[in-house]
């Protein structure tokens, strides 16, 4: 930014100069400066002779009454009262000098001879100010102060919207893209430093993803000779040893389950976030999921459905909202004791699901912190659970790339109740 305060402030400064200079030798060429014009040179010398044969009482008179008939007026003031000048000096050698008082007067002076008086006349002189010549030369001075301020400007709000709309937009990997902009660029510095941050961000996100597919797929392989030598041992038939089977055999299962977790949750990472969505009833999802969930956990308390929709539809990116509602209804379904219960709401802007069950219930203050990864809480009221923290995290993800929203809020019931909401349209 140092750069661009420096080259704004030099390229001010310089138009300001050139400009300006120029301008004014146009003016000048147009209006120079008044020169000793001959018939007022002969005023001055006939001025001169008549005062020379006056005492100094009779010169006051008489430049009092020549100030009554002259449209010129008549001063006589001593040489001493003049500053020390170029023009002092000019006067002391008898020459005529010129000055301008003000925009409408013009000063004359002339040292009477053979004395210490010098005759000041003021003249009329016509305003060239009020021109309109001097007014269109004014405007165009400030019109080429303002353009070549836009001149600067331009170039760097250009760039700086890029870098912004470079900012907003984020690639496909999660990092945002290269921007190019050129060398004599005041924002050059910048951008550089901009794209050696989104490229340190892009090998940190692929390191990030490589580790999780290496380490997912390298641990399937042991996995599978583990289930297969499983297998094989639980044909011997000894009781004791077939119950140290199927603990090994859970472990197996939930470091299986742990790497599949894995695995989708690095592939929702490089999800686009221009959803499919389109129009469903939700009522037919929530179906196909409870039977599932009674499939796997035939002793899973009931799960009611409370549609206070309407029969309207629902409008999502449905493999996405499976994957939310499947969470939801696992975790209610791990820590329910008797009841969970599903509503579905439409209203006027948005779309709202709401599942709760009975249990222990998640503590206020946790309530934002079981959304991030690899989190699961511990408690006297919520034992040790299973899972492996990642389920919320995907809910989150999921619906803030809807638009919209998850939480844990206060249940009717004392346990916990999740809601989401996500717009319509």
């Amino acid at each position: 930014m140092n750069r661009a305060f420096i080259s704004l402030y030099f390229f001010i400064v310089f138009s300001v100069i050139v400009i300006g200079w120029g301008l004014d030798k146009f003016w000048e060429k147009l209006y120079p400066a008044p020169e000793l014009e001959t018939d007022v040179a002969d005023l001055i010398v006939l001025l001169e002779q008549d005062l020379q044969l006056l005492s100094a009482e009779q010169q006051d008179a008489r430049i009092e009454q020549l100030n009554q008939n002259l449209h010129n007026q008549l001063q006589l003031i001593h040489i001493d009262d003049l500053a020390n000048s170029s023009a002092t000096q000019q006067i002391r050698a008898g020459e005529v000098v010129s000055a301008s008082a003000s925009s409408d007067r013009l000063i004359w002076y002339k040292r009477v001879a053979e004395s210490d008086q010098v005759l000041v006349m003021a003249s009329p002189n016509p305003d060239r100010t009020r021109s309109p010549v001097y007014s269109g030369l004014l405007i165009m001075f400030y019109l080429g102060i303002a353009l070549v301020v836009f001149l600067w400007v331009w170039p760097l709000s250009r760039d700086l919207s890029r870098l912004e709309k470079h900012t907003r937009l984020v690639g496909k990997d999660g990092a945002p893209d290269q921007i190019a902009v050129a060398p004599t660029s005041t924002v050059f510095t910048l951008a550089n430093a901009f794209n050696r941050m989104a490229k340190r961000i892009r090998e940190l996100i692929g390191s990030h993803k490589e580790m999780t597919y290496a380490v997912s797929h390298e641990l399937r392989t042991p996995l599978a000779r583990m289930k297969f030598a499983l297998a094989m041992a639980s044909n011997h038939g000894d009781a004791q040893l077939q119950k140290q089977l199927d603990s090994i055999h859970q472990d197996v299962m939930e470091m299986e389950n742990l790497i599949s977790s894995l695995l989708s949750y690095a592939g929702f990472e490089q999800e686009s976030q221009q959803l499919d969505r389109c129009d469903g009833y939700m009522q037919d999802l929530l179906s196909e999921i409870i039977a599932r969930i009674y499939r796997d956990r035939p002793d899973a308390v009931p799960i009611r459905i409370q549609d206070d929709t309407g029969g309207q539809a629902f409008n999502c990116e449905w493999k996405l909202m499976e994957c939310v509602i499947l969470n939801l209804l696992q975790n209610a379904a791990r820590f329910a004791k008797e009841n969970i219960v599903v509503e579905l709401r439409v209203t006027e802007t948005e779309f709202q699901v709401a599942v709760e069950d009975d249990g222990p219930g998640i503590p206020p203050e946790e309530r934002a912190r079981v959304f991030e990864s690899f989190v699961r809480l511990y408690n006297e009221n919520r034992p040790q659970a299973s899972g492996f923290g990642l389920g919320l995290a995907l809910v989150k993800r999921i619906m803030r790339w809807h638009g919209g929203d998850a939480a844990f809020v206060d249940s009717h019931s004392g346990g916990a109740r999740a809601y989401l909401s996500w717009p319509r349209g």
